[in-house]
């Protein structure tokens, strides 16, 4: 894979988009329910797998802001 190639493939991260996206996964839980499928039951482990996935993306961006903003700070003083 070239670098260009590379490049295209981030992301940018920023806590309110993925808060939106957590909700929205939220969401979906609640209207999978009990699943009465095994359709269901593979849409339900999915979005709790991506849930979480996004859970921990937040937590490493909101950390990493912290220390940004104490680093600034810092700085500032």
């Amino acid at each position: 894979m070239s670098a260009q190639e590379s490049n295209k493939l981030r992301v940018n991260l920023n806590p309110i988009s993925l808060e939106a996206d957590l909700a929205y996964f939220g969401a979906r839980l609640e209207l999978v329910g009990e699943p009465e499928t095994q359709y269901q039951a593979a849409q339900l482990k999915v979005y709790k797998a991506l849930e979480a996935a996004l859970e921990e993306n937040l937590k490493r961006l909101r950390k990493k802001e912290s220390r940004s903003k104490a680093k600034t700070k810092k700085k500032k003083d």
